[in-house]
């Protein structure tokens, strides 16, 4: 084997182990459930077919060590190997630095640090607005009251009571009142009047009808985005949801914000979207620990906007699931009929 064979040799052999090593850490993301905290499951085809694209020029790139060089190989200016040690360093460099990035590199979750960079999109309201609130904030005695004044007067607590008159016995008994549930029709009527469309109005009635709220990771984005539409309609209404603790400057001792990151494509074009938390406890929670929390929606106004807090009754701590993230993926609606 002359010099010049060998010396093709050995570059094909690099380009086989940079090959590999792309194959192996794809098929390691995949497989561990790493590929979610850098791209949306949306995309996940394309990391498959990129990984069978790689696989199949491995194969090819060992072939060419096995055999050697022959008189087909291309050697236009191209596809030619590097000539000087310099050229190499820099081309293959390219490749083997992400690849070390992905090797040896921690994966990192978003969270509170993103989040204060970002901001975080609240119920009906930015985070931004948060001094105003907490100085609008009614003492927790009239809460109740300012809930009610604030409710539509066809909201549901007035449909509530109908169903409960409707259940009450005819004679003077004392036998105990029972309260009906509402049907999808009364609740249909809750949110007729909204110009948002029916892809809206259906989660709205598939939510008002559970009975307590289940926030979950497949809801929690068009949840959230209902429940702005629609916040005179939800208050008072209890919920469950999960999330990260974000701690802001100007949040009271009692507040904190239960939050996820909403990843479109991929983490870097991430939002955040989270629900403000009003619980005695609240400074004890550290910021990016992961809790689930559960109580009531009220209905408050800052600068002339309404906004959802949520009165926690519990609140627990879990840990973070294996993918943080949320995604516009609602289908609720459909699968409720």
């Amino acid at each position: 084997m002359d010099q010049n064979q060998k010396k093709w040799k050995r570059h094909y052999i690099l380009r086989t182990l940079i090959l590999s090593g792309f194959v192996l850490l794809l098929a390691e993301m995949i497989f561990t459930g790493r590929l979610s905290q850098y791209l949306a499951p949306r995309l996940h085809m394309l990391i498959y077919v990129t990984l069978g694209i790689l696989i199949i020029l491995t194969i090819a790139s060992i072939r060419q060590v096995i055999i050697g060089q022959s008189d087909y190989d291309c050697d236009c200016d191209a596809h030619k190997i590097p000539r000087s040690p310099w050229t190499s360093l820099i081309v293959y460099g390219l490749f083997c630095l992400p690849l070390a990035m992905g090797i040896f590199m921690p994966d990192k979750t978003l969270g509170s640090a993103m989040a204060e960079n970002l901001g975080v999109n609240l119920l009906s309201n930015d985070v931004r607005k948060l001094a105003q609130v907490n100085a609008s904030v009614p003492k927790v005695e009239s809460q109740g009251e300012d809930v009610k004044q604030n409710a539509s007067p066809e909201g549901g607590e007035q449909l509530e009571e109908e169903a409960r008159k409707q259940a009450e016995p005819s004679n003077t008994s004392e036998e105990p009142v029972k309260t009906v549930p509402l049907e999808e029709a009364q609740i249909r009527q809750l949110f007729a009047e909204s110009d948002f469309g029916d892809f809206y109005t259906d989660i709205a009635v598939f939510l008002y009808k559970q009975p307590v709220i289940k926030l979950d990771d497949k809801v929690f984005l068009d949840g959230l985005t209902t429940m702005e539409l629609y916040a005179k309609q939800f208050a008072g209404k209890e919920i469950e949801t999960m999330g990260f603790v974000y701690h802001q400057s100007d949040f009271s001792e009692e507040q904190f914000v239960v939050a996820r990151f909403s990843v479109s494509c991929c983490t870097a074009d991430a939002s955040v979207f989270g629900i403000l938390v009003e619980d005695k406890q609240a400074k004890n929670y550290p910021i990016d620990s992961w809790v689930k929390v559960r109580g009531k929606l009220e209905l408050r106004n800052a600068d002339g906007y309404d906004m959802l807090v949520l009165k926690a009754t519990q609140v627990e701590p879990v840990d973070a699931p294996k993918d943080p993230y949320v995604y516009y993926s609602f289908e609720a609606p459909q699968g409720s009929e």
